[in-house]
């Protein structure tokens, strides 16, 4: 909502002909909020953001964007905490996490990106949402169903 207010706010700047020096801002408010007003947007739609479980493994879907996880590459799931400072701010974030096992194809194919999660947070990735559970049910039960799965 906030974004919208604010790419409304940059388009009024561009439309208002009193405030021409401030054109060059007005279209960057409105580009940038644009982009994350859409985003949002997206977010909002159902089927954008999901999890399913099937007996091979999950599908881990986030804007659209669809992932496979092999039960036979996850070694365990469990809730990654980090904090953060914004100033003289502390927020707590928190995330249901992914281990994957050493060698396997996920943590080969985004080698860098899941190096710098695991020394991070200790977990490789991680899921976008909890999906209406609490972190740590979503983490046990996924353990669960990895139990249930596992070769």
């Amino acid at each position: 909502m906030g974004s919208l207010v604010l790419g409304f706010g940059g388009w009024l700047m561009i439309t208002d002909p009193d405030t021409d020096a401030r054109q060059g801002m007005g279209w960057f408010c409105l580009v940038l909020f644009g982009l994350s007003s859409l985003v949002a947007i997206i977010q909002l739609i159902p089927g954008s953001s999901r999890v399913v479980v099937t007996s091979k493994g999950i599908y881990h879907t986030a804007m659209y964007r669809r992932r496979f996880f092999a039960w036979t590459d996850i070694e365990r799931f469990g809730v990654a905490e980090w904090t953060q400072w914004h100033g003289p701010f502390r927020q707590r974030h928190r995330l249901v996490g992914i281990r994957f096992k050493a060698g396997s194809q996920v943590c080969k194919r985004w080698r860098r990106a899941s190096l710098l999660s695991e020394a991070m947070v200790g977990y490789h990735g991680a899921l976008s949402d909890n999906y209406g559970y609490k972190h740590q049910e979503l983490s046990d039960l996924l353990n669960q169903l990895l139990a249930a799965h596992r070769p």
